[in-house]
């Protein structure tokens, strides 16, 4: 009977001595839970992300997502806590993880002490700014793209000697006016860095998001098409604030950064 209970592990990802980068709970569950039961859990955990583990076979997993109001289809910091929390438990050094829709490739190299998923390539493609963004941000941007179906997300350029902690962003219209997130962004003129982002999700109940691994995935296709080079170490500037590490091969985009299981 004790075998069936649970396994809950505190996970903080993509934090460095001075950013606090963010925090995912991950259960590894012997029977798969309800989407109620899973929901439930994750309101009452109130973390960025709640990952439900269940090992389908050796080197598989299925994982499932949560925020304390959403079920969440890609989140990439849940995944790399999700991914540290089965390669720790389990010694694996490759594995995948099985999302809603697409399957994770996982590669871990103990004795670096590093961990990399990967994603199939999304690009964005530019478009033309849409009417409302002069109501939605108090500066506009100077490039407007999408990347990915129609509650996948707007990737928006600003220039790069705005302090992108000074945007400021409407909630309220940008739900009424689009289903995708926002991913801001900017090359950043700090040398430590590729460049700098924000992510702003509250049709999907995240109004800032702390540190997002999988705006991170559609950003550094992005830069790559702008930078012209495959590596990237990029800062998020949430009031928390990360530090993410990205490269780019062939048709994959692989994320990793610090990550490191509390309790």
């Amino acid at each position: 009977m004790q075998q069936s209970i649970p396994r809950r592990f505190q996970v903080r990802v993509f934090a460095t001595e001075v950013l606090r980068g963010t925090s995912a709970v991950v259960y590894k569950v012997i029977e798969r839970l309800s989407g109620l039961d899973m929901q439930r859990i994750a309101k009452e955990e109130a973390a960025p992300a709640t990952c439900f583990i269940y090992q389908l076979n050796e080197r598989q997993f299925e994982i499932r997502f949560y925020n304390t109001t959403h079920e969440i289809q890609l989140c990439g910091h849940g995944l790399l806590a999700s991914a540290k929390v089965i390669a720790q438990d389990s010694q694996y050094e490759s594995f995948n993880l099985l999302t809603r829709d697409s399957l994770v490739s996982c590669q871990y190299n103990p004795h670096q002490n590093n961990l990399e998923i990967a994603f199939r390539e999304l690009k964005a493609t530019e478009v033309s700014a849409p009417t409302w963004l002069s109501d939605c941000f108090n500066v506009k941007p100077s490039k407007v793209s999408k990347a990915g179906p129609e509650d996948g997300y707007w990737v928006m350029e600003w220039p790069r000697d705005m302090a992108l902690s000074d945007l400021v962003v409407e909630p309220d219209i940008l739900m009424e006016k689009t289903q995708r997130a926002v991913i801001a962004t900017q090359q950043s003129s700090n040398s430590d860095y590729d460049y700098n982002f924000r992510y702003f999700a509250p049709q999907h109940g995240v109004l800032e998001d702390k540190a997002t691994g999988s705006a991170h995935r559609v950003l550094v296709s992005y830069w790559h098409q702008h930078l012209n080079k495959c590596n990237f170490k990029a800062r998020q500037y949430s009031i928390e604030g990360a530090e993410l590490i990205g490269r780019i091969e062939g048709e994959d985009v692989w994320i990793s950064g610090n990550v490191e299981i509390e309790r």
